[in-house]
């Protein structure tokens, strides 16, 4: 984008200009991958975002980044996106000069900026890196996040003929018994993705238009979840879709926004557990380090006790000789 004054209709137009732009290129993988890796945001703005920084990772405003102890580089460009955010209206005041709010809930729509990561510097930042490694060292908490996302659902570890099934009629997933961790991670992330996907529903794209637009929503789901957590990609070849016509893509946009529900679903409590294990962890060992403490300064305290009483033993020695 041109270095002028951006309005909001330019982002407007930009968003939509570019989302049939990239999916006409063969570019839907790379619009997956950012629904997983920015899924708070809009699809509008994850096309911004890979228009103006197509190898940003993780994104944050600038009061953001400062809370974190990191600053932007010297010249380095905001990427502008749609941002949307909620504010009262008519706000008053007691006698007490206690706010209140004795108005109504506005959506205020503005130009909004943000920096990525590589944008910044300072200290370093935490939870970014969801990989198979930290998956793996967390697997209870993964497994359990994963599981609990199906709500409906129960989960039974037997062995199954394939890697998973399921049961719709008695709400069961059976996960074959046997797999390694990062197998099992990705059945778990492929059949909670199926059963949360299909309790879904959305106004875009139906099974009469798209033949497999069910298997699409599924593997686009995989792709941006794996995208975020580290997990390897799913090998699905998405590219049927830059032959449809302009209005099925202008429709898929939709499905687009069920997939982003859904990857946001996942990742989010997949990465919640994560970081609420990760501060238990580090509270025990903060525990561990002040016992540590606690029990050398004792010892110290001992020694000193212990040092006196022989200087006045030898005291006394020499006294009677």
């Amino acid at each position: 984008m041109e270095n002028k004054m951006i309005t909001l209709e330019d982002l407007t137009n930009a968003a939509s200009e570019n989302y049939l732009k990239f999916i006409k290129e063969g570019q839907i993988k790379s619009i997956l991958r950012n629904i997983g890796l920015f899924c708070d945001h809009t699809i509008d703005n994850d096309v911004l975002i890979l228009l103006q920084n197509p190898d940003a990772t993780c994104v944050k405003r600038l009061t953001e980044w400062n809370y974190y102890k990191r600053n932007v580089k010297k010249n380095e460009k905001a990427i502008k996106i749609i941002s949307h955010h909620i504010y009262n209206k008519n706000l008053g005041f007691s006698e007490k000069g206690k706010v209140y709010t004795d108005g109504v809930e506005k959506l205020a729509v503005e130009v909004g900026y943000l920096f990525d990561i590589s944008q910044t510097e300072g200290k370093n930042f935490e939870y970014l890196n969801t990989n198979k490694e930290t998956l793996a060292k967390f697997f209870d908490n993964t497994k359990k996040a994963l599981e609990y996302t199906a709500k409906d659902y129960s989960f039974v570890y037997d062995d199954t003929t394939d890697s998973y099934t399921i049961d719709e009629e008695n709400k069961t997933i059976h996960v074959k018994n046997g797999m390694t961790l990062d197998e099992t991670i990705n059945v778990l992330v492929k059949s909670v993705a199926q059963v949360v996907l299909n309790s879904r529903n959305y106004n875009g794209l139906k099974e009469s238009e798209i033949a497999n637009i069910n298997e699409i929503e599924l593997y686009g789901t995989i792709y941006a979840v794996n995208s975020r957590l580290g997990l390897d990609l799913p090998e699905y070849n998405f590219d049927d879709i830059q032959n449809w016509s302009d209005n099925n893509i202008g429709l898929f946009k939709t499905n687009l926004q069920k997939i982003r529900s859904v990857s946001k679903q996942l990742i989010s409590n997949v990465e919640s557990s994560i970081e609420y294990a990760v501060r238990n962890l580090n509270r025990e060992k903060s525990k561990e380090k002040e016992n540590e403490k606690s029990e050398q300064t004792e010892s110290k305290e001992e020694v000193k006790e212990e040092k006196p009483k022989k200087s006045r033993k030898k005291q006394s020695e020499s006294e009677v000789q």
